[in-house]
Formats: structure tokens, C-alpha cells, sequence
């Protein structure tokens, strides 16, 4: 780790001058600081030593390190200067900034609990040469320097996926034809790109395109590689430090070939999301170019960014559940299927598991700080089922994920015995750790075809750290009891890095417990309009009249609901199958395992106002005795959708058939969750949707200030509307 000799020279062509030059470069990268510790520290342990490579200002090391007084944080970068820089600026205790090439084995083996790489592979490959070997290397000695349960984390750019060559419309009468490149016109910036840059599909020649005539007023077509399109979509507004840019070839693996190059080092896949920047999105992608096919059909946005997580296992263990085979299931020994018949003769199905399901959230507080326990990576292999369906947002799982600890118990256990039993078998926790435990709290999971009402308790124990790890289930493992701190968990879920709701859920509902602020949203921003008038507080908005208007039904289903069984096999990093495992679950038959859900919300005099919609469902009235829910709007989504920028236009034509209203915007309300990984493999994409207030006032909709919906969340019992309810009272400042 001393100083560094000839690897050094690799880079010297990035480097920007003096420290006031420094300190203005490294400005415009913290700008996205706030996304970049969301993402991370959700996956990162909270004690041991971790590494930032390419720590550059070292403004993001520094916040992970006052984030997290028990880990130890590294920052290492290849530059003198930026090194002396951080080490100047930013001092703690556990801080520290090295000189080294993070391509080069830095570190010791088995010495790291985590490393991250934001924003810096790239310059690995581009300043070697474009050299692919280089950045295997990279891997290879970072892996190598984790423990077995240390996480290695990649925030960078993507080759994206979709055809080889695509029109690209630019404006010409933006700027300039001629002259240095901050007057340029895009159309002219692209062309002196095509002719500057180089990379490793085009190291020595220029960029192919052709230009033809343009359908769009104002502006230049051309065709050319999709690649290299998105090689001058992401870097078009970054003209200041224009030919240090060129240099960079932003994108060097696609999705596959990272969880390929993950998988064959033993990893296991936590998350691996492409990352639409709905800032980026909206001030340099929306209105500033045209993306379309050769047939002139227009492509979604490629990706701003990149993630993925990859945890270290033991050799031999599994890095991958995949569903192997998926059947119809003739007999059912888990799941079973029910129909319901409506006084109107509409035929509802319901399916079910034996027993009640119970969620525990333990929780302590430490040195100011609020941290839960909870289950990580845990097999839910269906979250991987019915690969044929449309991804929408183009994330993958492993099939372990980070949930409560949650089981199935039965009528006969008491609640406060069935928790003790759950905490011991599942936590390794005795029962003289538990300090308190709380009122439960009751949702149901996903109301329209899943007949499950979890009961939720909180449950408050002595610290706890390095607890064992049961082994339980098919599987070659059964995840770790890890800590994790409450509020780096919500902020994870705000921008996709974590899916399950429950353990969402329950995080919310411990931290209002404690009287404990959130932190910062810090998903897409929401601008609503304040309107005059606009839609009254109805009384019974969150109360719905009585009604019991299902019996069972004995002449079949209604054939909407499939339930399948999937055989899913567990693999290790040499592609070895481990286990085969079958299980049950529920799809629709038609429809996509996508689900929308969006909340009305509307802007007045007085402060927002939500809709809600009163709808009767048979597993309501199955647990409660009466069927009305107050819900928020909600739909399976059909196949023919591909890409989640279709989705906010269905929702809207649904919105307007269904209640007579007119969306004025609709915004992603954080990333998708599943509700119920253990039945179905339903993802579902919460939004947030503002309507026109006149419209509103005539809907069918029931509408309830949202300070009033949040003081009395407790008494909901439609899990997405918990879930929306919070994101969106935390995105518009309520919650405090």
C-alpha cells in the first residue's frame, strides 16, 4: 500500500490538475452521494473493515465511516493528490486513505468485509488498454481479499441490452455546428465524439454512423451502434472535462457478464439492478434526444448506472436458485385453492397455506442508533419462478433475499410462545434476550388472490451481534441473522436495493414507535401543485360500511389463478447442482406476475389528500366477517407491457375507466417489493399519481388527509397501501 510506481502511469491521463481543480470535479460527483450510501450500506455489515476503492474526495468513505462507528473504513485511490486531499478533509478515528492501484492485491486475503467500487472499474479497463484481463484481475484480488460473508459492491456503468443498432435524433439548433465544446449543438457534440472517441470496439478508428434526414423537427438522425449511442448519451453533458471524458469507456460488461463473472467467484447475487436516475432521466434524457429502433420504434432509456452485490460464500455453497421446470399442479400438497362466489355472480379464487403467518422484527438500540435483525440471505427461490414474464425494470435475484424472520405457526401456540420458539430456532436468540414485545400489527399480503393475514410483532432484545446461524430447510443453507441498521434499510428500499415489504413495513412502524425520524427520502423527488378546491374528506375513508356479500362456491374456479409447482435447482460457482427442490405457487394465468399499485394524491389549500379505494374482497371477509377494505388501486399487469416506462400510461387509462379521473403526473413511489415471496412470485411497482382536483371531487374514489392516513396506519390492513402510504407521506415531508 505505499506509494504507487509504474501502474500509475496507466492513469496519469485522467488526472485534472491541482487541488482547486480537484475540489471542482469531485463537487459534480458528490452531487449523487446520497443515492450512492443508499445503495451501499443496506448490504454492508456495520462492524469490520471496509474498502473504498477509488474513494477519490473521500466524501462518500467519510460518510460510511461516521454512519457506522464499528467498521473501519479504507479509502483507496491511485492519485497522490486526491489521497491528500481526503486525508486533509476528512478525519475520523475509524478513517483512513491509502495510495494503491485497486486493481492490484491491496489488501491481505480474508482481511476485507466489504468492498466497494463506485464509478471506478471503468477507469480500470480504460486506462489499461480497454483491457478485460486487467478488470479480471481486479476481481479476482478483491474477491480474494474478503471473508467468507464479506460483500463486494459495483456501482458503475452497462452495455444495455436491446438491438445491435438503433436511430439516434439529435437537436441541431441547440448550439453551435463549429467551435470548442461548450457551444456545441448535441447533434454537432455526437459528431466530434464519433470522431475523438475510442474504446474497445473502435480502438483505432472512429465511431461508425450514418446520418440521415430526421422526422423530428430541429434535428439530426443518426444510425449506429446502440453501445456507442449510450456512450454519448451518458457523457453529452459532461463538456467541461470533455477530452478526459473521451478517454473513459464507460461500459465494458453487460448484466450477464458481471453475474456471470460474480457467480464464478463464489458470490452470491444480493442485487443486480440497472439504475434509471429519475434525475438524469428527467433533466438529460427526457426531451433532449430520440432512441428508436431501425424500424423507428422508440426504445425505453438505456440505464444511468449499475449495482450489483455479491456476498462471499463458502466453497461448495450455493450462489444460485434457479427454476428448472414449471408445471400445473393437478394435486396440491401445500398450497390449496378456493373459490368464492359474489352475491353479483362474480367467481373469486383464493389461495392458501396451512396455518398463520407470523413476522418478528427484534430490535435494539445501540450508540444512538436504531438496528433490527433480520434473516439474510434466505432461500425464496420463487421470487425467481416464471422467468418467461416480462422483467420491467431488468433486476435479478439470486433467490436469497433479506427478510423478517418469519414462520408459519399454528392456532393452538400463543403468540408470546410461538415468538420465544421462533427467535430461538431461527436467531439463536434465548428467551432471556427478549426485553419487550409489542402489539401485533395485522395486514393482509396481497388481498386480491392470496388468502394470508400476517400478524407483525416487534419485539425489543439485548444487543446482539455474531449470533449463530441455524440450518433449516432444503437448502444447502438458511441465510445468517445479521444487524442491520433500521434507517439505512428504508433508504435502500426507496431506490430498489431491497425488496421485501415486511420487513419495510415493520421498520417504519418501529421507528414511529420510537418517535425516530426516518432520514431523508431519497427516492424520485415529488413536485405536486397546490389546486383550489379539490376532493372532501370522506368520514368513511378509512372505515368502509359492513357487507358480506361471498359464500363459498362448489362448481369451480373462475380460471384466473394457476397454481404451479417449480422445481428449483441450487447451484454452486462451478454450475454444480446442490439441491432440486419443488415448490408451490400461485401465478395468474393471463396477466404477467407484475403488479401497479398507485395512490391518488392531490395538493390543496389545506395539504395533501389521498384516494382510496373501497373494494370487496372474499379473503377480507374470510378473517374479519365483513369484505369491504379500504385499498389503494391496484392491478395485474398484462404481458404485452415489457418496460416499466409503459406502465404510468396504463395506469392512467385504468385510472380514468375505473374513476373518472385525470392523471396529471405519476411518479415511482421507490423500488419494487414482493409481499409474499413464500406463495408467489408477484413483484409489485408502487407509484405515486396526482390528479387533476376538479375530476377528483366526482370519483368514486374516498378520499383522507395524508397526516390523517399515517396517524392511523396502524388500523390498515392492505399491505401495499401500508407500503405506498409511507413512501409517499416520507417523500413529501410528513413523516417529520
Amino acid at each position: 500500500m505505499g506509494k504507487p510506481t509504474s501502474t500509475a502511469d496507466s492513469y496519469a491521463a485522467q488526472h485534472r490538475g491541482d487541488a482547486d481543480h480537484y475540489a471542482t470535479y469531485f463537487a459534480g460527483m458528490d452531487a449523487s452521494m446520497q443515492q450512492k450510501v443508499a445503495l451501499t450500506t443496506a448490504h454492508f455489515p456495520t462492524r469490520g473493515r471496509l474498502a473504498d476503492m477509488g474513494s477519490g474526495s473521500g466524501r462518500g468513505t467519510h460518510d460510511l465511516a461516521q454512519l457506522y462507528s464499528g467498521l473501519e473504513l479504507v479509502g483507496v485511490d491511485i492519485n497522490p493528490v486526491s489521497v491528500d486531499m481526503a486525508s486533509a478533509t476528512w478525519q475520523r478515528p475509524n478513517l483512513r486513505f491509502v495510495v494503491g492501484d485497486i486493481a492490484d492485491p491491496v489488501f491481505p486475503p480474508g482481511s476485507l468485509d466489504g468492498v466497494l467500487d463506485s464509478s471506478v472499474l471503468h477507469h480500470v479497463t480504460s486506462f489499461n488498454d480497454f483491457s478485460l484481463a486487467r478488470l479480471e484481475t481486479c476481481l479476482d484480488n478483491q474477491v480474494r481479499a474478503l471473508r467468507t460473508g464479506g460483500v463486494i459492491i459495483i456501482r458503475d456503468f452497462l452495455v444495455p441490452e436491446g438491438p445491435a443498432e438503433v436511430f439516434l435524433d439529435l437537436p441541431w439548433t441547440d448550439g453551435l455546428s463549429d467551435g470548442p465544446v461548450p457551444g456545441l449543438s448535441t447533434a454537432a457534440l455526437f459528431e466530434r465524439f464519433a470522431r475523438d472517441f475510442r474504446c474497445s470496439v473502435n480502438r483505432d478508428g472512429p465511431v461508425p454512423y450514418a446520418r440521415l434526414d430526421s422526422p423530428h423537427a430541429g434535428h439530426a438522425r443518426y444510425r449506429l451502434a446502440l453501445r456507442a449511442a449510450n456512450e454519448f448519451i451518458l457523457r453529452k453533458d459532461y463538456r467541461t472535462d470533455w477530452d478526459v471524458e473521451l478517454l473513459e469507456e464507460y461500459s465494458y460488461f453487460s448484466q450477464a457478464q458481471f453475474e456471470s463473472a460474480f457467480r464464478r467467484r463464489g458470490l452470491r447475487i444480493l442485487s443486480s439492478m440497472p439504475i434509471r436516475n429519475p434525475w438524469i432521466i428527467a433533466n438529460r434524457y427526457e426531451g433532449r434526444f430520440h432512441l428508436g429502433d431501425t424500424e423507428g420504434r422508440p426504445l425505453p432509456f438505456p440505464p444511468t448506472n449499475y449495482l450489483i452485490v455479491g456476498e462471499k460464500v463458502p466453497p461448495g455453497a450455493g450462489v444460485e436458485l434457479r427454476e428448472e421446470q414449471r408445471e400445473p399442479l393437478a394435486t396440491p400438497r401445500f398450497l390449496s385453492l378456493s373459490a368464492w362466489r359474489h352475491e353479483d355472480g362474480r367467481v373469486w379464487e383464493l389461495v392458501e397455506r396451512p396455518g398463520r403467518t407470523l413476522d418478528v422484527l427484534p430490535w435494539f438500540r445501540q450508540d444512538g442508533q436504531v438496528f433490527v435483525l433480520a434473516k439474510k440471505g434466505f432461500p425464496r427461490p420463487i421470487v425467481n419462478a416464471c422467468a418467461d414474464h416480462p422483467n420491467l425494470g431488468g433486476a435479478a435475484l439470486s433467490g436469497y433475499i433479506t427478510e423478517p424472520l418469519a414462520a408459519i405457526t399454528h392456532a393452538g401456540e400463543a403468540p408470546d410462545k410461538a415468538i420465544a420458539r421462533i427467535l430461538r430456532e431461527r436467531a439463536g436468540l434465548p428467551a432471556d434476550s427478549i426485553r419487550a414485545l409489542g402489539e401485533p400489527a395485522r395486514y393482509f399480503t396481497s388481498p386480491g388472490g392470496v388468502s394470508e393475514r400476517v400478524s407483525a410483532y416487534l419485539v425489543e432484545v439485548a444487543p446482539s451481534s455474531g449470533l449463530p446461524t441455524p440450518d433449516y430447510g432444503p437448502f444447502t443453507g438458511a441465510g445468517s441473522v445479521r444487524e442491520l441498521d433500521a434507517r439505512q434499510v428504508l433508504r435502500a428500499c426507496h431506490v430498489g436495493g431491497m425488496v421485501d415489504a415486511r420487513l419495510e413495513l415493520n421498520i417504519h412502524r418501529l421507528l414511529r414507535h420510537l418517535g425516530t425520524s426516518p432520514g431523508p427520502w431519497i427516492g424520485a423527488p415529488l413536485q405536486l401543485t397546490e389546486q383550489s378546491g379539490g376532493p372532501k374528506w370522506a368520514p368513511d375513508a378509512l372505515t368502509p360500511e359492513r357487507r358480506a356479500p361471498f359464500s363459498l362456491h362448489e362448481d369451480g374456479t373462475s380460471g384466473y389463478l394457476d397454481l404451479c409447482t417449480g422445481t428449483f435447482s441450487e447451484r454452486d460457482a462451478e454450475g454444480r447442482v446442490l439441491a432440486s427442490v419443488p415448490r408451490e405457487y400461485l401465478v395468474p394465468r393471463e396477466a404477467s406476475r407484475n403488479t401497479a399499485v398507485a395512490l391518488p394524491v392531490v395538493r390543496v389549500r389545506e395539504g395533501y389528500r389521498v384516494g382510496l379505494e373501497h373494494r370487496e374482497l372474499p379473503v377480507v371477509q374470510h378473517f374479519t366477517g365483513s369484505a369491504r377494505l379500504a385499498v389503494t388501486p391496484a392491478w395485474r399487469l398484462p404481458r404485452t407491457l415489457t418496460h416499466l416506462g409503459q406502465v404510468p400510461a396504463f395506469i392512467s387509462e385504468r385510472l380514468r375507466e375505473e374513476f373518472s379521473v385525470t392523471v396529471r403526473q405519476a411518479w415511482e413511489l421507490g423500488g419494487s417489493y414482493h409481499a409474499t415471496p413464500g406463495v408467489t412470485p408477484e413483484l409489485v411497482w408502487p407509484f405515486a399519481v396526482e390528479l387533476e382536483a376538479d375530476a377528483a371531487c366526482d370519483s368514486r374514489l374516498h378520499w383522507v388527509p395524508l397526516e390523517v392516513l399515517i396517524a392511523e396506519l396502524d388500523s390498515v390492513q392492505d399491505a401495499h397501501l401500508r407500503v405506498v402510504a409511507w413512501r409517499l407521506a416520507h417523500a413529501l415531508g410528513v413523516l417529520g
